[in-house]
């Protein structure tokens, strides 16, 4: 694999998964831009990113805020320089069987998940055809699919995975690659969430999960992060409107 320093912006960079993304891209040289609501988590990845050498800067804001996720762009390229990598990893669930899903519901988890991905794609495109290259990573799920109780996650996921094949097909001419990553299992502090909701310590959890992981156990950030970089790569150039689910088990 070869690495020339780019600025890369990753969304929900606070924690789990993006948090995870962040920390590798940055031990590959590039210049992180660290995006997500939460400021204290937002911090603590900056710094660690910081101690080791990096270079991150982080940005409080809210993804679901398209006009504050267009300046972010805008402030990224006059501070940092023009978005060339961009990881959509924010997300999050609110599940509910479709009886009690309302649309504020459906509409929170889209807004986060499918919607900002497609405002900040549009937004760091313009910059990526101007220097003919461009790498964008969406994190989708293997809940795109299926999964029970939590419509809402699954179209989001799965209209995430139809954007990354469109925006491949107009942005492919340009040099720019757009492909997904689909995790399965992957421990991250939502899992300490669904042990509580089981009744379980964190450790009776994952080994219930891992039971039904063909690979014999979970996954964790570094899987991903490790999946993202491959297609971040500049050997990556003949790879595009991919989806690749890192789920130890042979999904898709």
């Amino acid at each position: 694999m070869s690495y020339e320093s780019r600025v890369a912006l990753v969304t929900g960079a606070g924690h789990g998964i993006g948090a995870g993304i962040a920390d590798r891209l940055a031990g590959q040289g590039h210049r992180l831009v660290l995006v997500d609501r939460n400021a204290d988590t937002l911090a603590e990845t900056r710094e660690r990113i910081v101690s080791a050498g990096g270079t991150a800067l982080a940005i409080e804001a809210d993804v679901a805020d398209a006009a504050a996720m267009t300046a972010v762009v805008v402030r990224v390229a006059g501070e940092v320089g023009p978005v060339e990598i961009l990881v959509n990893n924010a997300g999050f669930t609110r599940d509910h069987p479709i009886s009690e899903l309302g649309l504020d519901d459906w509409d929170a988890v889209n807004d986060v998940v499918v919607r900002a991905a497609f405002v900040l794609t549009k937004a760091v495109a313009p910059s990526m055809r101007e220097r003919h290259w461009g790498r964008i990573v969406n994190i989708s799920s293997i809940s795109a699919l299926n999964d029970d109780g939590r419509a809402n996650y699954v179209a989001a996921k799965a209209g995430l995975n139809g954007l990354t094949k469109a925006a491949a097909l107009e942005l492919g001419p340009f040099g720019i690659t757009v492909n997904a990553v689909a995790p399965g299992v992957v421990v991250t502090g939502m899992t300490e969430i669904g042990a509580r909701r089981h009744n379980r310590t964190l450790d009776e959890h994952v080994a219930i999960l891992a039971e039904h992981v063909l690979v014999g156990r979970v996954g964790h950030p570094r899987d991903i992060a490790r999946a993202v970089t491959f297609f971040t790569d500049e050997d990556a150039d003949y790879i595009t409107g991919q989806i690749l689910f890192v789920s130890g088990y042979p999904h898709g």
